[in-house]
């Protein structure tokens, strides 16, 4: 008969959706909920990029297209194709049209910080 708990070789890793790692579970109100967890996020995501907070649009986008990659890296699990995440396979072309126009073209996109 075998164990069928416990951690094997096969089980990924659950990651949280906070970027400042663990969590505690507390009481809100629940009317308060919504703005309570709003806040949090928007503190939690330190640039504030999605809440048209002040700073440099641009760099902002830049900063956070570089941590999705590094989240992407850290996340990987190697397969028989790739031991390692390579941005230069076509499903990334995209992020890297985007990361490039960021860079070189901002005001076509509308973006401050030029």
């Amino acid at each position: 008969m075998s164990e069928h708990g416990g951690k094997r070789s096969t089980t990924w890793e659950i990651s949280s959706s906070w970027n400042h790692g663990k969590t505690k579970t507390v009481r809100i109100l629940i009317a308060l909920e919504a703005q309570i967890m709003a806040y949090a996020r928007r503190l939690d995501a330190e640039h504030g990029l999605l809440h048209g907070n002040s700073g440099d649009e641009k760099e902002n986008i830049l900063n956070a297209i570089a941590k999705y990659i590094g989240y992407k890296n850290q996340h990987y699990h190697a397969n028989q194709y790739s031991k390692t995440l390579d941005i230069s396979t076509r499903p990334w072309d995209e992020l890297r049209r985007f990361r490039g126009m960021v860079q070189n073209e901002p005001a076509k996109l509308g973006l401050k910080g030029d």
